[in-house]
């Protein structure tokens, strides 16, 4: 598995899990800021909806950028820009600031983000084989694994000490170094198409809806996520609090997911190549939420761990397999766009999710929330299981991958058949004699 990083693929990797935990850095230096230094948790929630809010604008025309323009030149300006953004919002913390202008700022942060994430999923193609793609996934999700966990130790340190924008910077200056890691790689030049702006951009739609396995795949995956990340960021807390032995319990919940999602990504990564990856990956599924029903059943740190195991073992197998599976099957010419339709699926529903999810669970009890979301993903997890259009993962149809059907593709004729010539007697026995000779030991 480790063997991938050997070849420039590694320049990247390391790039990357740089960003990423400069990313988790940003996440606490920044909430801390304007919610407990400026007591304003009101601006904290409305600057991070806008930022989702762009990243949905982004994706759902990033698309088509990331198929028209080199993707290597994506993700290299994305991160640098990135940088560059966290470098002047860094600034403009230590003197008073406009919410315009913080609003201008994380707005155009989510806009890039939106740009990169397609990007880099269609990117690392490019850079790796496609029988070492699964090994290259396994080793990302590894390093979101590590940053969750060293990047709010790292920015918790550094806000202690009084310094959160010394922390932004920190953050900025990890998406640079991602920018340079990625300057010596390799570039492919986009594949050449035709249609205005939104033709192209709608292309990836289309695509999606007219192969089944990726339409259905993302309606089903998007309808998941309305529950489980209720249930996950809202219900589990207070889940934690009454049953699985208060603030300890949530903690050893928390690492029990985190170790389930590294092993995922270590089986994945060393695996071979699954003959039925979308079985498997609607197995991950079916596991993911049988642990989120769990939750709401059961009581008891032991249980809690046993649980967190599989809960992140199922959802990170799940969702390496399915990168995996677009990055294998989807067309080079429409990888950026159909990534960008995937994610932007998965992040349709999570302002949604947050706001009536909160209300939920200040509604009802935090179980019945986690049983509703764990029986929910079931559900969605035997019809894909049960779906043969949705299970079996399979290469684009020729026109959607730029080809000419092949009921019309164009071949030099056959030559028409001709009689071979008789062979004369004396030819007759020159090859018999050659025979003979041939046979002789």
């Amino acid at each position: 598995m480790l063997s991938v990083l050997r070849g420039r693929y590694g320049l990247l990797w390391a790039g990357q899990t740089v960003s990423l935990i400069g990313d988790s850095i940003f996440l606490v230096a920044f909430t801390w800021q304007i919610a407990v230094e400026w007591k304003r948790p009101v601006l904290l929630g409305a600057l991070l909806g806008g930022r989702v809010l762009a990243e949905l604008v982004s994706l759902g025309l990033g698309g088509w950028i990331v198929d028209q323009v080199p993707r290597r030149t994506t993700v290299l300006v994305t991160d640098a820009l990135r940088g560059f953004l966290l470098l002047a919002l860094a600034a403009e913390l230590h003197q008073p600031v406009s919410v315009a202008t913080l609003a201008l700022l994380v707005a155009a942060f989510g806009l890039l983000t939106g740009l990169f994430r397609p990007a880099l999923l269609a990117y690392v193609p490019e850079v790796v084989t496609r029988e070492r793609l699964a090994a290259a996934n396994s080793l990302l999700a590894l390093s979101q694994q590590a940053s969750v966990v060293l990047g709010p130790a790292i920015g918790a340190g550094l806000v202690g000490l009084g310094s959160a924008p010394t922390a932004l910077r920190l953050d900025g200056v990890s998406f640079l170094v991602a920018a340079v890691a990625t300057y010596p790689l390799v570039q492919r030049r986009p594949a050449s198409t035709t249609g205005g702006v939104l033709t192209q951009a709608a292309e990836g739609f289309r695509a999606a809806r007219r192969v089944s396995w990726v339409g259905g795949s993302i309606v089903l995956f998007s309808l998941v996520n309305i529950g489980t990340i209720s249930a996950e960021r809202l219900a589990l807390p207070r889940a934690a609090e009454e049953r699985f032995g208060a603030l300890g319990g949530y903690g050893a919940m928390l690492v029990a997911i985190g170790v389930g999602s590294a092993l995922a990504a270590v089986v994945v990564g060393r695996s071979a190549q699954r003959r039925q990856p979308g079985r498997t990956a609607y197995g991950g599924l079916l596991l993911f939420s049988a642990a989120t029903l769990g939750f709401g059943l059961a009581s008891g740190v032991m249980a809690a761990v046993v649980i967190g195991l599989a809960f992140g073992f199922g959802q990170q197998m799940c969702e390496l397999l399915w990168t995996t599976g677009l990055q294998q099957n989807v067309p080079d010419r429409l990888l950026g766009r159909i990534s960008a339709v995937d994610q932007f699926g998965s992040f349709l529903f999570l302002p949604l999710s947050f706001a009536f999810g909160g209300l939920l669970v200040q509604s009802v009890e935090s179980d019945v929330v986690l049983v509703a979301a764990g029986t929910g993903g079931l559900l969605a997890a035997a019809i894909g299981l049960s779906v043969p259009a949705l299970y079996r993962w399979r290469p684009f149809p020729d026109d959607l991958a730029g080809l000419p059907p092949a009921t019309t593709r164009t071949s030099p004729p056959a030559p028409a058949p001709t009689m071979p010539p008789i062979p004369s007697r004396a030819a007759r026995a020159a090859r018999a004699e050659r025979s003979e000779s041939r046979a002789r030991p």
